[in-house]
């Protein structure tokens, strides 16, 4: 993205959040008494609010795909180890995130091996969500904390990617089964954690989030374990 270009999409969206600022009305004559659903809905936001950034391709928002679309190709044709790796899953830093993306031919349906985690006394299973090449698990613990659980594929009919926002975490280079990971530790220590790693036998991008301490997330990562057919 070239600087002119990004400095006219600077200027216009601020533009619009000017016209958008004038067209509210005064701050003092806004009193509205919000329903206690919508209240809820919030208190859930704003404890989750400290978990570690991770965006996954198929849920960002548009823009975000856009300036990473245009910024993608010369990021890889500059990055040595995207231009390197034949085959698995790649890290390139794009802004203030990491993108893991796959590079090399995708694996068939036929193919994906299901992962299980072993999810730590006090947590259940609130959410889950999966697609033909994605599955993702969100347990939440007794004390309002969560953990995620994904892994992912890259498959003969889609493609899937990851950012994980390291502005306010140390990444530490690490392994899991065996397997290089990439750990990520906030620098708020009330912030969750996350570790991410392929698994070279099935090529999954497999990754856990969790408000735990770095040797509690790497025993939860050394935890996951295919599903026996």
């Amino acid at each position: 993205m070239s600087d002119q270009f990004e400095a006219r999409l600077r200027q216009a969206v601020c533009e619009a959040g000017d016209l958008l600022d004038a067209s509210l009305p005064p701050a003092d004559q806004c009193d509205h008494l919000f329903s206690p659903a919508f209240e809820q809905k919030m208190e859930k936001f704003l404890r989750r609010r400290k978990r570690l950034s991770v965006y996954r391709g198929l849920q960002r928002a548009a823009c975000l795909f856009l300036a990473c679309l245009l910024s993608g190709a010369v990021l890889l044709s500059t990055n040595a180890q995207a231009r390197e790796a034949l085959f698995g899953w790649v890290r390139e830093q794009v802004e203030s995130a990491q993108r893991y993306f796959f590079q090399g031919e995708g694996i068939p349906t036929s193919s994906i091996v299901h992962y299980q985690i072993d999810v730590p006394e006090g947590y259940w299973l609130s959410d889950q969500m999966q697609g033909e090449s994605y599955f993702y698990f969100f347990y939440v613990g007794e004390d309002g904390l969560y953990l995620d659980f994904l892994y992912q594929y890259n498959t003969v009919n889609s493609t899937a990617e990851t950012y994980v926002t390291d502005t306010d975490a140390t990444m530490i280079e690490t392994e899991v089964q065996g397997n290089p990971a990439d750990l990520y530790i906030s620098n708020d220590p009330n912030a969750s954690n996350t570790v991410i790693w392929m698994d070279k036998k099935t090529g999954a991008l497999i990754e856990v989030t969790a408000f735990v301490p770095q040797e509690e997330l790497m025993a939860l990562a050394e935890s996951v374990s295919p599903v026996e057919k």
